[in-house]
C-alpha cells in the first residue's frame, strides 16, 4: 500500500510489519464499544501537548479507524482528516498503518511546524461537532502526543486497570455507616458520609495510599456521561478537568453531587450499554476525589436556589455544600500531577430502574432550579413527563448488577 506524493509528502510503504499486542487490541476494543454507545471517537492526549512545561521533538496522530484495514484507502482519509482538523497534509512527515488493523498512525515534521502548538490548536479544536465528523469517518479512537506515553498509558490500563479490591457498593447488606465514618483514617477536617445507593471503582493511584493522602478530604465532582465512560472503559485516572472561574467547584456531599446540573443523566438504551449497565435504565458518573484540606478556599452555600426551603443532605447545612478548591491559577487541572491539589481516586456510578429523580433522595430537586435545556440540566428526559411520573407515585430503585 502505498501513499502518493500529490498526498503528502511520503513516497513509503506505509504498512508497517509490527502487529497489534494483546494490550493493544484489548485496549481498541474498548475504545469501540465507546464509539458505539456514544457515537463519538474516544479522545486522549498525551500530558505534554497541555503542559507549560514541556517541549516536544516528535509527536504523532494516532487513529483507530472502524474499517477494513484491507480495503482502508489511506489518501482519502488523510485528505478528509486534515481538512476537518485544518492541517496542511504537507506538515505530515510520516504515516504508517499497523499490520492487520486500520490503525493509522502520522508523524507532524517538526522542522516544518512548531509541534505542540499545532497538536494543541487540534486539542482545543476538538467541539463536539468535529467529533462528529470524525465519527462519520468511522474514527473510533484519537490520540495526539507521544507515542511512548500511548504504550504506557495501554500496558498501565491492562497491568491494573481499576484497582479492584477497593471496588465497593454502598447501601444496607453492602457498605454502610451512618453519620460521619469513624474508622481512624485522617480525612482533613471535613467528614466522610455514605454515599448511599452508588458502586465505586477505584483507581490505582499510589502505592502509600494512606500515607499519601494523610489529612487529604473526600470531595465529589459531577461529570457528563461521555467522560465517565471513558474513564470506565479504558481504566485510567482522568487527565484533565475543566475548571470554573478561579477555582475547581466540588462538594462534600454525592447527593448534591448528582444534581443533573452537575452529573448528567443518561438513559441506558443500546445493546452496547446494556452490556455495561445491565438492567439498569439510568446512569450517573460522579469523580470520586481527594481534596488537601487547605486548598479549599471557600466553604459556601448551594448555588441552584434551594435556599432554606428544603435540606440537601441531611448530613450537612445547605450553606456549606459547595466547595472552591484553590487550582493554581490554572486552566485545566491534571489529576495525575504529584503537586495537583485535587486526585482522582475512583469513579462512582449510580445505576437505578427509573429515572433517579424520583428517589427519595432526590426530591430536593424539585425546590431548586431544574430545566429542559441540555446546556444546563442533563435529565434524560422530558422534564413534565419527569414530573408526571413523580405525581403518579413512581418509585426508583437501585441496581447492582
Amino acid at each position: 500500500m502505498l501513499l502518493k506524493e500529490s498526498c503528502c509528502d511520503i513516497s513509503e510503504n506505509i504498512l508497517s510489519d509490527e502487529p497489534l499486542s494483546a494490550e493493544e487490541k484489548s485496549f481498541y476494543q474498548e475504545c469501540k464499544s465507546y464509539y458505539n454507545i456514544t457515537g463519538i471517537p474516544l479522545v486522549s492526549a498525551s500530558d505534554e501537548i497541555l503542559s507549560d512545561n514541556n517541549t516536544l521533538t516528535a509527536a504523532s496522530l494516532k487513529f483507530g479507524i472502524d474499517e477494513d484495514y484491507r480495503t482502508f484507502n489511506v489518501p482519502e482519509f488523510l485528505n478528509k482528516i486534515c481538512n476537518i482538523l485544518n492541517l496542511n497534509i504537507n506538515d505530515i512527515r510520516r504515516t504508517k498503518v499497523q499490520n492487520g488493523s486500520s490503525i493509522l498512525e502520522i508523524l507532524i515534521d517538526g522542522e516544518k511546524v512548531n509541534i505542540k502548538l499545532t497538536l494543541n490548536k487540534v486539542y482545543k479544536s476538538l467541539t463536539e461537532k468535529v467529533k462528529e465528523e470524525l465519527a462519520k469517518l468511522k474514527v473510533f479512537f484519537m490520540f495526539m502526543g507521544d507515542i511512548t506515553s500511548l504504550i504506557k498509558k495501554q500496558q498501565f490500563r491492562s497491568e491494573i486497570k481499576l484497582h479492584p479490591q477497593w471496588n465497593r457498593i454502598y447501601d444496607v447488606g453492602h457498605i454502610y455507616w451512618t453519620g460521619a465514618l469513624q474508622d481512624g483514617r485522617d480525612r482533613g477536617k471535613f467528614d466522610y458520609f455514605c454515599p448511599i445507593g452508588w458502586k465505586r471503582y477505584a483507581f490505582d493511584v499510589n502505592d502509600n495510599f494512606d500515607e499519601k493522602f494523610k489529612g487529604w478530604s473526600i470531595g465529589y465532582h459531577g461529570t457528563k456521561f461521555a467522560y465517565g465512560l471513558s474513564i470506565l472503559l479504558s481504566g485510567l485516572a482522568p487527565a484533565k478537568c475543566a475548571a470554573l472561574g478561579k477555582g475547581i467547584y466540588a462538594s462534600q456531599s454525592i447527593i448534591y453531587t448528582s444534581h443533573p446540573r452537575y452529573a448528567e443523566v443518561k438513559q441506558i438504551e443500546s445493546k452496547d450499554e446494556r452490556n455495561f449497565f445491565k438492567n439498569g435504565k439510568y446512569v450517573q458518573f460522579v469523580l470520586q476525589c481527594r481534596i488537601l484540606s487547605k486548598n479549599i478556599t471557600i466553604v459556601g452555600h448551594e448555588t441552584l436556589g434551594i435556599g432554606g426551603k428544603i435540606a440537601i443532605d441531611k448530613n450537612l447545612s445547605n450553606d456549606v455544600i459547595e466547595w472552591v478548591v484553590n487550582a493554581q491559577d490554572k486552566d485545566l487541572m491534571d489529576f495525575s500531577d504529584p503537586n495537583a491539589t485535587i486526585v482522582c481516586t475512583g469513579l462512582m456510578i449510580r445505576v437505578t430502574d427509573n429515572h433517579p429523580g424520583l428517589l427519595p433522595e432526590s426530591q430536593w430537586w424539585y425546590s431548586g432550579h431544574i430545566c429542559n435545556n441540555k446546556a444546563c440540566c442533563c435529565l434524560g428526559i422530558d422534564l413534565s413527563e419527569l414530573m408526571q411520573q413523580r405525581n403518579n407515585g413512581v418509585k426508583c430503585n437501585f441496581i447492582y448488577e
